[in-house]
């Protein structure tokens, strides 16, 4: 429904938009998408009490304190994120099968460490799925130091995923045993209200978040395991090759990159070796 106190969207301020978010975080967004910008912007215009969406623009284009803070709100607004636990349980099988054994073999003569990358986690679900990954695969193996590391563009998604309380949809594709093995459920504050699903302590303490951007480098530390899924429909080819290139960067040696399953590198120009559908290694 069109909010009345506010003229639609032109094409030509959601241009100006489309480039803004193109130059900061390398998204392209189709023309298709002009509904949903439209939507998700109104709300910051109310927010700010502006009465256009140029004003918006001209607003978050300045070069001030008020522009910078507001620019997070605006990529906040323009990325979406909707997910849920075990997504793709393929990919998790492959973890648990292929990379953990492989970094079991190659670290018997080092320090245990698995260090694994999600590198676009929205709200937490999948950082917290390949923790309860790691952990029934190591946890029964003395002296492994599990580290996973959760990184988003978007600072209110992350600020949600750190508390790390879910409601019903993140966990209904989860059997019982499931969800009383890795959450603590919490009872509706009110009849009408929801069951909340809490990750378990245990899990929680393995996961680190921080706010990056894929086109800039990931200077923190080498992976065994990347997952970048969902996140390479959103760039075009050259964005795509300078992410791609900044995740082959970021891997160990023998490390792998597992993508959407919608998601290839087939025109990208990388060193990645491919394995199979959406899973790559260096």
């Amino acid at each position: 429904m069109v909010d009345p106190n506010y003229a639609p969207i032109t094409t030509g301020e959601f241009q100006l938009f489309a480039k803004l978010i193109y130059k900061i975080a390398g998204i392209h967004l189709r023309d298709s998408k002009i509904a949903l910008v439209s939507n998700r912007l109104r709300k910051r215009l109310k927010a700010l009490d502006l009465g256009s969406y140029r004003e918006y623009y001209d607003y978050i284009s300045k070069n001030d304190s008020k522009a910078q803070s507001e620019i997070m709100h605006f990529i906040d607004a323009i990325t979406t994120n909707e997910t849920y636990f075990f997504r793709h349980e393929t990919d998790f099988d492959f973890l648990r099968t292929t990379v953990i054994p492989e970094v079991e073999k190659r670290q018997l003569a080092r320090n245990k460490n698995i260090k694994i990358w999600s590198s676009a986690s929205s709200t937490g679900e999948e950082p917290y799925s390949i923790a309860m990954t790691v952990a029934e695969a190591l946890d029964e193996i003395p002296g492994w130091n599990i580290q996973i590391l959760a990184s988003d563009i978007n600072t209110t998604v992350l600020s949600n995923a750190e508390k790390a309380v879910y409601g019903p949809y993140a966990v209904s594709r989860l059997n019982n045993y499931a969800i009383n093995k890795y959450f603590d459920r919490q009872k509706p504050a009110t009849p009408a209200g929801e069951e909340k699903y809490l990750v378990k302590p245990h899990y929680k303490k393995m996961v680190k978040f921080k706010r990056h951007n894929l086109k800039e480098s990931m200077n923190v530390m080498k992976f065994d395991c990347i997952f970048c899924r969902n996140v390479l429909i959103y760039f075009d080819n050259e964005s795509k090759t300078q992410v791609i290139q900044n995740l082959y960067n970021a891997l160990n040696d023998g490390g792998y990159l597992i993508l959407g399953h919608a998601e290839s590198l087939m025109r990208i120009k990388s060193n990645f070796k491919y394995v199979r559908p959406s899973i790559y290694k260096r």
